[in-house]
């Protein structure tokens, strides 16, 4: 994993299946999983998959196949070690509000060592 960070970024978002890896929670000062339940991911990305033109029974059958044990073995464990967990079916609006909650909170606290 490559990235370059300015000396003077406040705030980076990190957002993907494995973006609570222990490589990059090592070096964030908080982090958030959101937890969407299965049908709702897979529906999800279907769409997703269909808007770009792809054909949805490839995903569907690797989902089946794979992906299904994959997110429980690989996944779904990364929810424990994550500062916050939010609802994946909510509005983003209300998904947005609570992660300003966190921020505004975590910068008021007087920093730690």
């Amino acid at each position: 994993m490559d990235a370059a960070v300015c000396p003077d970024t406040r705030i980076l978002v990190v957002e993907g299946t494995f973006a609570l890896l222990p490589a990059l929670t090592s070096v964030a000062r908080w982090s958030i999983y959101v937890n969407t339940p299965a049908d709702l991911r897979l529906a999800r990305k279907t769409l997703r998959k269909i808007s770009d033109g792809a054909d949805p029974e490839i995903g569907l059958r690797g989902y089946l196949a794979h992906g299904r044990d994959a997110h429980t073995r690989h996944v779904a464990p990364l929810r424990d070690a994550a500062d916050m967990v939010l609802d994946g079916t909510r509005a983003v609006g209300h998904l947005v509000q609570q992660v300003h909650a966190l921020l505004n909170t975590a910068w008021k606290a007087p920093a730690n060592g």
